[in-house]
C-alpha cells in the first residue's frame, strides 16, 4: 500500500504506512473531525467536550483519559498504542519530542473556516475517509450558500463575537474574534463584521483585545458573548451596570446573547454548522426559522 502523506500546520510531514484507526485526540477540533469522518478516538482529554450531546455523549465513557489539553500524559498516550495523535500547534508542538515517540503527531492550526476544511481533509487522507470528508465539506458549504441566499445585502446586521472573564471586566479589555477568525470569516459572508485583525497582535491570530469604548464606536446590532473562568456570573451580567456598555445598540435592543462552545470547540465543520443554526435566527429572525430556542437574550 502506498504511504499516506500530509503536511501539518507546522510544516511537518506526517507519513503513515496504512490508514490510522487507533487515534488519540488532544483537541476539540480533532473530535469534530473524527465525528465527521464517523470515527472515535481511543483516547481523549481527562476533561473536555467529548461527552456533550453535540459530540459523542455516553459513548465518550469508553475513551481513555490522557491528561489535560495543556499537559497531556504522554505515558497514558503511549499505552494506547495509537496510529495517530491529533493535537493543536499550541501547546502540543512543545510535546512533539515525547508524543512523537508514540505515534505520528498531526498538529492543527490556522484561522478562518477554510483552515478547518483543510484540517478535515488532511485527517481524512490519513484515515482513508476522503469521501466522508468531502460530503461534510459539501454539506457545510451548502449551508453557507443557503444563508447567503436568505439574507438580503441591505438587511445585513453588524455583529460582534466577544468573550472574557471577571479579570477582563476588571481590566476593561475584552477578547473579540477578528475578521480572520473562524466565525469572523464566516459572518463576513452575510453580515457586517468590521473587527479587523490588527497588524500587530499579542494573542493568537484571529483574536484580539479591545475596550468597551472601541465597541461602542462601532455600535454593533448583535453581540454574542462567551464567559470564561473564573467568572461565576455571566460576562454580560457583569457588564450590565457599566455605563458605556449600556449605550451600545445591541444592549439597548436586548440583542446580547450568551453562547457556549463558540471559539474553543467551534473549529470544525460540525460545530460551526450547529452554532450557525443556533445564532442565525437570533441575528435575522425575519429571514431565518429558529433552529434551537435554548439560547436566550440577556
Amino acid at each position: 500500500m502506498e504511504q499516506l502523506r500530509v503536511v501539518d500546520f507546522t510544516g511537518t510531514q506526517i507519513k503513515l504506512a496504512q490508514s490510522a484507526r487507533r487515534i488519540v485526540c488532544l483537541t476539540a477540533a480533532g473530535l469534530d473531525i473524527l465525528l465527521e469522518l464517523d470515527l472515535e478516538p481511543v483516547g481523549y482529554l481527562t476533561k473536555g467536550v467529548a461527552n456533550n450531546p453535540e459530540f459523542y455523549g455516553e459513548r465518550a465513557k469508553q475513551f481513555k483519559p490522557v491528561g489535560s489539553w495543556i499537559a497531556p500524559n504522554w505515558k497514558a498516550v503511549r499505552k494506547l498504542n495509537p496510529d495517530l495523535i491529533l493535537g493543536w500547534s499550541f501547546p502540543h508542538r512543545f510535546y512533539r519530542r515525547w508524543l512523537g515517540n508514540a505515534a505520528p503527531l498531526y498538529l492543527m492550526g490556522g484561522t478562518g473556516y477554510k483552515a478547518a476544511l483543510q484540517r478535515l481533509r488532511d485527517v481524512a487522507q490519513l484515515t482513508n475517509r476522503v469521501s466522508q470528508a468531502e460530503a461534510a465539506v459539501i454539506q457545510f458549504e451548502n449551508r453557507l450558500e443557503n444563508y447567503c441566499s436568505a439574507i438580503p445585502t441591505q438587511e445585513y446586521k453588524t455583529v460582534l463575537f466577544m468573550g472574557g472573564s471577571s479579570l477582563n471586566y476588571l481590566s476593561r479589555k475584552f477578547m473579540i474574534e477578528t475578521n480572520i477568525g473562524t466565525f469572523g470569516s464566516i459572518m463576513r459572508k452575510f453580515s457586517h463584521y468590521p473587527w479587523v485583525e490588527p497588524e500587530k497582535y499579542n494573542n493568537e491570530p484571529g483574536l484580539t483585545n479591545i475596550s468597551l469604548q472601541q465597541i461602542l464606536e462601532v455600535d454593533p446590532d448583535v453581540i454574542f458573548v462567551q464567559t470564561y473562568p473564573p467568572s461565576k456570573a455571566s460576562l454580560s451580567k457583569q457588564l450590565s451596570v457599566n455605563r458605556i456598555w449600556q449605550q451600545i445598540k445591541a444592549v439597548q435592543t436586548h440583542k446580547v446573547y450568551e453562547i457556549d462552545q463558540l471559539w474553543h470547540s467551534g473549529n470544525g465543520t460540525r460545530m460551526m454548522g450547529i452554532t450557525l443554526d443556533k445564532i442565525m435566527p437570533l441575528i435575522y429572525p425575519d429571514f431565518i426559522t429558529p433552529y434551537n430556542k435554548s439560547l436566550g437574550a440577556n
